[in-house]
Parts: C-alpha cells; structure tokens; sequence
C-alpha cells in the first residue's frame, strides 16, 4: 500500500473515529472534506486494500450498505456489532461481557 496522501488521510479519519462504522459515500464526503478529494473507484480500492490488510472490518448492514470499522486489534478478533433498527447505527459490543458471551451463545445455538 502506497502512503499517499488519500491513504494518510483515510487512516486519520478512523483513528480519529475509532468506533465509527462508515459507508463509502461517508468516507468519500469525510475525504473531500479534510482535503483529499478522491473518486468513488478510488475509496473502494482503499477501502478494500485497508480491508485485506486486516486495518478494517468489512460488514454489509440491514440496508445491505457495506460499511467499513475499524478492526479489532489483539485477541478478541472482530467484535460483534449490532445495528440499531430505528436509527441504524451500528455498535461493537464487548466479548468481556458475560452477558454478551451469554446472549451470542444462544444466537448460535439458535442458528445451529
């Protein structure tokens, strides 16, 4: 991956947002607005190389929007989101929670 300025800019704008789940379009309007003005092509293929090097966690929302967090780092691996059904944000949770662990077990079994 080049440092380009596009690519600097990219990884500024989710270390400033860590816990932000962005579309396209969003990182295409947060990219113009802090000065680095690319292509919808362009935000895709970063987005994607970002994705691949494991920097971001790809997921595809109940308005099969595809959006873009940034990627747990350490242990735990990806942590689960959920999308609100009203305002649809979408929100990691903890895996340290016993709860979580507790309610994501019964979604799996319920699955199975």
């Amino acid at each position: 991956m080049r440092a380009t300025h596009a690519t600097r800019a990219l990884a500024a704008l989710y270390q400033a947002q860590p816990e932000a789940a962005l579309s396209e379009s969003e990182v295409e309007a947060a990219l113009a607005a802090a000065g680095a003005p690319v292509n919808k092509v362009t935000v895709y293929r970063m987005l994607d190389r970002f994705a691949a090097a494991g920097l971001l966690h790809k997921q595809v929302d109940a308005a099969r929007v595809t959006r873009y967090a940034l990627a747990s780092q350490g242990e735990e691996g990806a942590a689960p989101r959920f999308e609100c059904d009203d305002c649809h944000r979408q929100f990691r949770l903890s895996q340290g929670s016993a709860k979580v662990r507790t309610a994501l077990k019964q979604v799996l079994q319920a699955l199975a």
